[in-house]
């Protein structure tokens, strides 16, 4: 039995099986035979740390030394990983003073790790005096060393610096992967620097590695960022042409593109080449399309979208509600804006305040101030912060109705008594507001069936 138990743990990490291999632990422990290595320790460490939970990874780290095992440097490596990827960090710096303090030194991982995270941060000069500090460690940099270091200076913008490593590794001989141009590729892209872009995309060819499908994604989102869909349409000929399918990801990113660029035959002819490929049109794929109609104002097509999307399976998310509300709010329709905001109401879901102010203001526009007044209480009521430019709005058009602005001092305090955050709404209203709320809710859905 006692060689089992090690293994039956490595075997279940493995699988990703975390709990049930930390049961083999307690279980083992509890008859007696649980007889583990270091090896099965350190996948628990790094099982517990990639399903989340730090806390049950240290846990295991410090019964180790009860067991008769000491941490090496892989077990401390992948806590202080997990402590890094979970915003622990310094903890996971901690960490690194106590594997120096019990004479267990970093290697090559561990660097690489540390690295990364002074990266995610844009602290690069310390990122640079470990990676120097490496080869005086005797641990020699790998491609992995050079694409972390990379990856965080083109994420923060230093792509003179990002591409001096490139040639730094060259010098070391340390063959670039096609991770570090596509890097460079994405990171040149981002900026608008497209004959950067191509020079690494070139680069990569002629250092013998086939363009992905991700690396034309790449390229294609920064032709589209620079505006230049002349060239984006090239390289998504040349990445057919060479054999490689376009995939969501590329058809979304030519489809925003065309929407922002207004033209929308030519977004259509991406989504329709989407579903010809049989690929998932997704509700952010929708939302693009959805969005650039609502802003030239074809309220027509965007509702048939809509429709499209509810026959699809597809579900509307709370933006491309907030996005058609925003359109209807926009070309005066008051009714079919505040129809949406009780579709999404029913949905359980809650229009943001935009939504909610943009309708009110057009209903006060249409003097509809009791279906106004009863919105702006439902806002209140989903918990909301309103402003007083609604109340007012309201408060202006009630004025409009009765003849005069000497409205008195009753309406004008109720409706600026609106004007609280959602803490205050909450406490004022505790003892009636379900009531109040639900009364709401029904008025409204009694305007729109009516309408």
């Amino acid at each position: 039995m006692w060689g089992t138990t090690a293994a039956a743990v490595r075997r279940l990490c493995a699988a990703g099986d975390v709990r049930s291999a930390l049961a083999v632990l307690a279980r083992g422990t509890k008859l007696g035979y649980a007889a583990l290595d270091v090896a099965a320790c350190t996948a628990l460490v790094h099982g517990c740390c990639r399903s989340g939970d730090v806390a049950e990874a240290r846990r295991v780290f410090d019964v180790m030394p009860l067991l008769g095992l000491l941490p090496n440097e892989v077990t401390y490596t992948a806590l202080m990983h997990g402590y890094f990827i979970h915003g622990q960090r310094e903890k996971g710096f901690a960490l690194l003073e106590e594997m120096r303090r019990g004479g267990v030194e970093p290697n090559l991982y561990t660097y690489n790790c540390l690295i990364g995270e002074w990266c995610r941060t844009g602290e690069f000069e310390r990122a640079r005096n470990l990676f120097d500090e490496m080869p005086v460690r005797g641990i020699v940099r790998n491609v992995v060393s050079y694409n972390t270091f990379i990856a965080g200076l083109c994420r923060h913008g230093k792509l003179w610096d990002s591409a001096k490593l490139l040639d730094m590794m060259r010098r070391e001989g340390t063959r670039p992967s096609i991770i570090t141009f596509n890097l460079l590729v994405d990171g040149y892209g981002k900026a608008g620097k497209m004959s950067n872009a191509l020079h690494f995309f070139n680069q990569m060819k002629a250092a013998g590695f086939q363009p992905s499908a991700v690396t034309y994604n790449m390229l294609i989102a920064g032709f589209c960022r620079a505006r230049d869909m002349t060239r984006a349409n090239r390289a998504l000929c040349d990445m057919k042409e060479r054999g490689l399918e376009p995939t969501k990801v590329t058809y979304t990113i030519l489809m925003d593109s065309f929407a922002r660029e207004n033209d929308m035959d030519k977004a259509f002819e991406m989504l329709a080449g989407m579903e010809k490929a049989g690929l998932e049109v997704d509700v952010r794929t929708y939302g693009v399309l959805v969005r650039a109609l609502c802003m030239e104002g074809n309220m027509k097509d965007a509702r048939k979208l809509l429709q499209s999307m509810a026959e699809k399976g597809v579900e509307p998310s709370n933006v491309i509600y907030d996005m058609m509300i925003y359109g209807y709010g926009r070309e005066g329709s008051s009714y079919k804006a505040l129809k949406l905001i009780m579709e999404m109401r029913q949905n359980s879901m809650v229009p943001n305040s935009a939504s909610y102010g943009l309708t009110i203001r057009v209903l006060c526009k249409d003097d509809k101030c009791q279906e106004a007044e009863a919105l702006l209480d439902d806002m209140v009521c989903a918990g909301l912060q309103t402003h007083e430019s609604i109340s007012q709005a309201l408060l202006d058009a009630k004025a409009r109705l009765i003849g005069s602005t000497d409205v008195s001092f009753k309406l004008y305090g109720h409706l600026l008594g609106s004007t609280r955050t959602p803490l205050q709404a909450k406490d004022d209203r505790q003892r009636k507001d379900e009531d109040k709320c639900t009364g709401h809710f029904l008025h409204l859905k009694g305007v729109i069936n009516g309408y």
